[in-house]
């Protein structure tokens, strides 16, 4: 069991480096009008795979449950993000987006491994804190693919504004600006509720925060930015139209808020 944890987990750093490579390939490659390629998406597909075995390995092997893990939900969000990119991938044209979801993944994946396990929290219910984590852990790999999608609508609208993007409206190289602006919106509508579950649980645990330091307080103080952060993204989009740039730059602001949060847990080694 431990060799095949560690050959899984090389065979996915390696699987999603090359996948990595294939992407941002295709997004250097002279000729624009050429429909994407099916490499990338495959080698995402068989890290995927690979990452999936891995996990499931090494908990096996620590006999430790991977939602309550904060070395297994590190990398679970990863793979989450993987899993709602090549989903969506084809019925939101979000092809490019595979340049920003294989780093990330590659990212977690490896740097999973120097984080340590969180201490058991023996005095929680143990039923709710799983469903806790792992709403929270689904809800940010959907949320990873929501800002990676804004962050290249951002890069693309300003290329497009100062004229440096050598497109032409029908390039099948990289998404319209559209497109990028609904994946993103249908993405956050996606992860909302499983944010506001988390938010919602998570208040069972309120108790322990004035318990914990500062550290605690800032986790919860984010937590809840976050969620009214997207909120406002969410409900101003619905009220007013607000859409394009401005919605991208929310949306990049609550998931840099969820990424904070993972630093300071990572940081702190999963600590309370």
């Amino acid at each position: 069991m431990p060799e095949l944890a560690t050959a899984a987990f090389y065979l996915g750093v390696v699987a999603y480096t090359a996948a990595s490579t294939v992407f941002f390939l295709e997004l250097w490659r002279r000729d624009p009008e050429k429909a994407p390629g099916v490499f990338g998406p495959r080698l995402l597909l068989l890290g995927a795979l690979i990452h999936a075995v891995h996990v499931l390995a090494a908990s096996l092997l620590s006999r430790v449950c991977p939602v309550e893990s904060l070395h297994f939900g590190l990398s679970l969000s990863a793979l989450g993000a993987v899993i709602a990119y090549l989903i969506l991938r084809s019925r939101l044209r979000l092809h490019a987006v595979g340049a920003i979801v294989a780093p990330l993944a590659l990212t977690f994946l490896i740097g999973a491994q120097f984080v340590s396990s969180p201490r058991s929290d023996a005095d929680l219910p143990r039923g709710l804190l799983a469903f806790h984590i792992a709403a929270n852990l689904i809800g940010l790999g959907v949320f990873l693919v929501a800002g990676g999608s804004s962050a290249l609508y951002v890069l693309l609208e300003r290329r497009l504004r100062q004229k440096k993007l050598g497109l032409s409206p029908s390039s099948t190289r990289l998404p319209p600006l559209e497109a990028l602006d609904r994946a993103a919106h249908r993405l956050l509508l996606a992860g909302f509720p499983l944010l506001t579950f988390g938010v919602a649980t998570g208040a069972v645990f309120t108790h322990r925060v004035a318990e914990s330091g500062s550290v605690a307080v800032l986790r919860t103080v984010l937590g809840y930015t976050t969620w009214g952060l997207l909120a406002a993204v969410l409900l101003l989009r619905q009220t007013i139209g607000l859409r394009g740039r401005r919605a991208a730059y929310g949306t990049l602001a609550g998931v840099a808020c969820v990424l904070v949060v993972l630093l300071v847990y990572a940081v702190r080694g999963g600590a309370a």
